[in-house]
């Protein structure tokens, strides 16, 4: 009898420790209940017909058609975003068994979905306008009134500085929304709000009762546009507070934060500045702010298998060859948005039919992922796996299924903070930090990675050994890792920082060597378009009297112009990189081989294990 009860509890214990708790206390991800089924809102565009003018001579013009577009009402993308975080919220609460997908035709998210429904084995329950889904929440008791809120006039263009008449009333209503179960209602809809029975339960217009501001999460906030719809969903899942170029207002509801949490969306602003903001106080950054059903991509994430990603063993590396050898890794792969949806193809715009009328412009060619040439050629890709293994698995699903043969993975830390400043202001930097590995160790071990990217404000400071050592020691295993600094990239020029590992042996922090970087020839050494990177490499290379061994950090925005006129960006642009290194006789090798062939010029370095 004893040897039966000391059995079912070791087996009790171990299924905790590998259960939803652990999976819970391995995430920094907010977690989001999978449900039993879903339904689709679609806002129908608004028809507006302006007149087309066509040259019918030299210096003339005239009207020959008129052309039809939908455009969207934006109050009630705010309704159904609304809606879709009331849902998610009342799943976590257990009292609703349906999430909202919020409809869209752009990039890779039709696929998203269909993935996500197909892990969870999701029931689809109808599509539904706006109107008819609040009214179906009405009655199903996850939709108890309804917050007002004012429209922004300002007229900016997103994601910019606001000015005197920016209105963030919707911010202070999306912080609200939670709390009271209220969907978003623009002050002219209110009428038609209240015809359907809803009263309001909270006004946006007027400053937050310091008594809901008390109610919101500790665990996320939101840093949202005011004029942008996009990311509330989850901040009113999650009750997050949220806030726009909030800078010192900010910081208080930074401060009462959970440890380690992230910081949903995106600020105005110089975003050193921001960032800086969240990673001295112990938080990252996850750049989401354009992410699109973030709770239905979460859904049951702790729990979702997806294949690993695959490195390249010591074993498939030839030692013997000794020529220059340079890897090329993507750059800004701790955006989450970007991930879950331009790193796959620009996609149709919103409502475009099937055939596009006459005079659509023609949809851009994939730049990343996508790439035509993308496996032609070795490649690192920074991305922030552990990012996506909580909030999207569906994408890690994707990498896994099409990672190319010579194309590698870099966790790109975790998102987007600063590990030479982390915590710093916190008392409790040391703790945090190792923490945070703790976590994302967890995380790697779920995706895969064995190698790191990160951007540091300085990599050459007291701050930046710190770090390096916990990471060094966090995680594991860790072949090496690739390090920008803020400005510029290739601050450090190539050079190589070991730190011990706590097991016997030391893992490379490698600097980015040279950037490929559009309109900054003159203004870095090593940085500019692929003939000025690849000229400089060959002369380095030339100089060198040890094994040469670089990386290059290929900036993803950057558009260059070659010599034949042709614009090429992103795998575009690295592989015309990578082809002026061939004829200059530089082999381009997978950042994986990279680390390799460092570690096994390093005396007395152990192999990798």
């Amino acid at each position: 009898m004893f040897y039966a009860v000391l059995l079912a509890f070791l087996t009790a214990l171990s299924m905790e420790r590998s259960g939803p708790a652990r999976a819970a206390r391995d995430s920094w991800w907010p977690a989001q209940h999978a449900p039993r089924g879903f339904v689709t809102v679609r806002v129908r565009g608004v028809p507006t017909t302006a007149a087309t003018a066509v040259p019918s001579g030299p210096g003339t013009s005239r009207v020959t058609s008129a052309a039809t577009a939908l455009t969207v009402d934006m109050r009630e993308e705010m309704l159904s975003a609304s809606l879709a975080g009331l849902a998610a919220l009342a799943v976590n609460c257990g009292e609703a068994d349906e999430l909202v997908w919020n409809d869209t035709v752009v990039q890779r998210y039709g696929e998203w979905k269909e993935r996500t429904v197909v892990r969870l084995g999701l029931v689809d329950r109808g599509t539904f306008t706006p109107w008819e889904l609040l009214e179906r929440g009405m009655r199903a008791g996850w939709v108890r009134g309804y917050v007002a809120y004012a429209r922004d006039p300002s007229g900016r263009k997103a994601y910019t500085a606001k000015n005197a008449s920016t209105n963030e009333s919707v911010n202070v209503a999306t912080s609200l929304a939670g709390i009271h179960r209220a969907v978003l209602i623009e002050e002219s809809l209110i009428p038609r709000a209240e015809a359907l029975g809803l009263r309001m339960l909270a006004d946006g217009r007027v400053p937050m009762p310091p008594e809901d501001a008390a109610q919101l999460s500790r665990s996320a906030l939101s840093m949202l546009d005011p004029g942008v719809q996009r990311n509330r969903d989850v901040a009113i899942s999650q009750r997050c507070w949220v806030g726009y170029g909030a800078g010192a207002q900010a910081w208080p509801m930074i401060d009462r934060l959970d440890d380690l949490a992230p910081t949903f969306g995106w600020d105005e602003g110089d975003e050193a500045m921001h960032t800086m903001t969240v990673s001295v106080r112990g938080h990252s950054n996850t750049a989401s702010n354009w992410m699109r059903n973030q709770p239905f991509l979460s859904a049951g994430a702790l729990d979702a298998r997806f294949p690993a990603v695959v490195g390249m063993p010591a074993s498939s590396v030839d030692f013997a060859d000794r020529r220059p050898c340079v890897a090329l890794v993507l750059s800004d792969g701790d955006n989450l948005q970007w991930l879950s949806g331009a790193f796959w193809g620009p996609g149709a715009p919103r409502n475009m039919p099937a055939t596009p009328p006459p005079g659509t412009p023609p949809v851009k060619p994939a730049a990343y992922w996508d790439h035509p040439l993308h496996g032609s050629f070795p490649i690192g890709f920074g991305a922030c796996l552990s990012s996506l293994s909580q909030a999207a698995p569906c994408v890690l699903e994707r990498i896994g299924e099409t990672q190319p043969v010579g194309t590698a993975l870099i966790e790109q830390f975790a998102g987007y903070w600063y590990p030479d400043r982390f915590a710093e202001n916190t008392g409790r930097r040391e703790e945090l930090f190792r923490e945070f590995m703790r976590r994302l160790d967890a995380q790697n071990h779920r995706t895969g990675a064995v190698m790191a990217g990160m951007l540091m404000l300085h990599s050459n400071t007291p701050g930046a050994a710190e770090a390096r050592r916990w990471i060094a020691e966090g995680l594991h295993p860790l072949l090496g890792a690739f390090v920008c600094d803020y400005a510029p990239y290739n601050a450090g020029r190539g050079r190589i920082d070991w730190a011990s590992n706590g097991r016997g042996g030391e893992v490379p922090f490698v600097t980015a060597g040279y950037c490929l970087w559009a309109g900054l020839d003159t203004k870095h050494p090593g940085i500019g378009g692929p003939d000025a990177v690849a000229d400089a490499i060959a002369r380095d290379a030339a100089a060198s009297t040890a094994l040469f061994t670089r990386w290059v950090s290929v900036h993803a925005w950057s558009s260059h112009e070659l010599a034949d006129g042709t614009k090429v960006t992103g795998v575009g642009a690295a592989a015309a990189l990578a082809e002026r290194l061939k004829t200059r006789g530089i082999r381009v090798v997978r950042p994986d081989e990279l680390l390799h062939r460092i570690r096994r010029e390093r005396d007395g370095t152990p192999p990798f294990m």
